[in-house]
């Protein structure tokens, strides 16, 4: 008997190989007997050559079995219940955090989403050829009538993330024709059709934040007669394993891309662009001790050679990618994907600390790519008579950055990158934008873009 993900279990000659929460079973008599003793521990388990519940195939038995696609699922049934604020009572989860869900017991209210107190950041739902803008703003509710649909709200207006101050306000004024002021008990509220369930064609609003709720329960799992949080807690088995016939594929031979299929195995991303590109660490020994039991049991490497090199690679993920490609082969084709995180990142690092070389480089290539400009312009153009002061502050929000000072403003403003933006605005240059996103306005560094 071994022990694998908490549990005791049948390794006859080292057949039973855990990596990464799954398990790679090497012949048909292993998976015999580990799906037998998953059944006795209590696990459900599922044949995925014949179960319906994951919808449409999208390839054949054949070649799931050829590809190394899993082929069995265990999992835990019921597990997770509620537990009542007020009573201690075990409750069914099915709805107990939707608005007014009570206690099956008790009767107690388990939640409430919105409640006196609670803000709300919404955008007016637009019909009728009305111009859609990134604009909203925020309000703090009175009390939700969710038997009616109707949401009252104080008048005070709050910032949201693309509008504050007056435009705030001027933005709330521009759709009166969406709310009504009442007033209850001498309070003066703003009253909005909101109806629960919403429902986009009687809606007035469209919320996208709301901070403010009413707990009234916890989740917790059960198991062998103790209970256990519903995160972070020490529960002692996995609650679901996907399980790999591994005769079915030879080992893996070297090749430019066999990183990539170890870090697939062991859960994570050959993508370089996915990660920080700052040196944040990401990879830990287990990453790295998962990685080693894969190629030991299923590739053609040198498995202790890999155990001796590992601790000196870097641990962000740029460089351990890097690091563990370049072990794998002399000239590994390395994935490194432009994407719209790393611009959103580096704009809102770029105003209060110098970037990092990989961070300006991951900039310019996600602005020299048509698909990730397409989408940055749709985020952050608010509208075609958006200022560009009104640009920059919507940025500084929604980076969660601190407020520029008026210095900063002043030297950002009579810089190249003020009239980029402008420029920006009225073309689709985007390698002008590029040279613009890797400027740093607190060092002036620059970087030329890739052509």
């Amino acid at each position: 008997m071994s022990t694998i993900l908490g549990m005791d279990l049948t390794n006859t000659d080292d057949t039973v190989i855990p990596i990464a929460g799954s398990i790679y079973v090497k012949t048909p008599q292993a998976l015999g007997t580990l799906l037998s003793e998953l059944r006795v521990i209590g696990y459900t388990v599922e044949n995925l050559r014949t179960s319906e519940k994951y919808g449409e195939r999208r390839c054949d038995v054949a070649t799931m079995e050829k590809k190394g696609h899993s082929l069995w699922f265990a999992h835990l049934e019921n597990v997770q219940m509620g537990k009542c604020g007020s009573c201690n009572g075990l409750i069914k989860t099915a709805g107990i955090r939707a608005h007014g869900h009570t206690c099956e017991l008790c009767g107690a209210v388990t939640y409430n989403s919105i409640i006196d107190g609670s803000t709300i950041r919404f955008s007016f739902i637009c019909r009728d050829g009305e111009e859609q803008s990134m604009a909203d703003v925020k309000l703090t509710a009175k009390r939700w009538d969710t038997a009616e649909g109707y949401l009252y709200c104080y008048p005070e207006v709050l910032d949201g993330l693309w509008l504050r101050g007056d435009r705030a306000r001027q933005y709330l004024d521009a759709h009166k024709d969406k709310w009504e002021p009442v007033t209850e008990d001498g309070q003066q509220l703003i009253k909005m059709r909101y109806p629960n369930p919403w429902n986009y064609d009687v809606s007035a609003i469209n919320p996208s934040e709301i901070h403010g709720h009413h707990w009234n329960h916890k989740i917790v799992k059960l198991w062998g007669g103790k209970e256990y949080p519903e995160f972070f807690g020490d529960f002692p088995l996995p609650e679901s394993i996907s399980i790999y016939e591994s005769w079915h594929w030879p080992r893996h031979k070297v090749s430019p891309t066999l990183h990539s299929t170890i870090l697939h195995a062991c859960g994570q991303t050959d993508d370089k662009g996915w990660h920080y590109q700052d040196g944040t660490p990401w990879f830990r020994p287990g990453h790295w001790q998962n990685m080693s039991r894969y190629i030991r049991h299923f590739t053609e490497l040198d498995a202790d050679a890999f155990d001796r090199v590992w601790p000196g690679f870097r641990s962000d993920g740029p460089g351990g990618i890097d690091d563990l490609a370049a072990f794998c082969h002399g000239k590994p084709a390395v994935r490194n994907e432009p994407n719209i995180g790393n611009l959103l990142w580096g704009f809102g690092k770029m105003f209060r600390e110098p970037l990092t070389i990989g961070e300006s480089e991951a900039m310019a290539m996600a602005a020299e790519d048509d698909t990730v400009m397409a989408d940055f312009v749709d985020l952050f153009k608010a509208g075609a008579r958006a200022t560009t002061d009104h640009f920059v502050s919507a940025l500084e929000r929604k980076m969660g950055s601190r407020k520029l000072s008026m210095s900063e403003r002043r030297r950002y403003a009579e810089s190249e990158g003020y009239r980029l933006i402008r420029k920006y605005r009225g073309c689709r240059e985007r390698k002008y934008l590029a040279a613009f996103i890797c400027w740093n306005p607190l060092t002036r560094d620059r970087l030329v873009v890739p052509a």
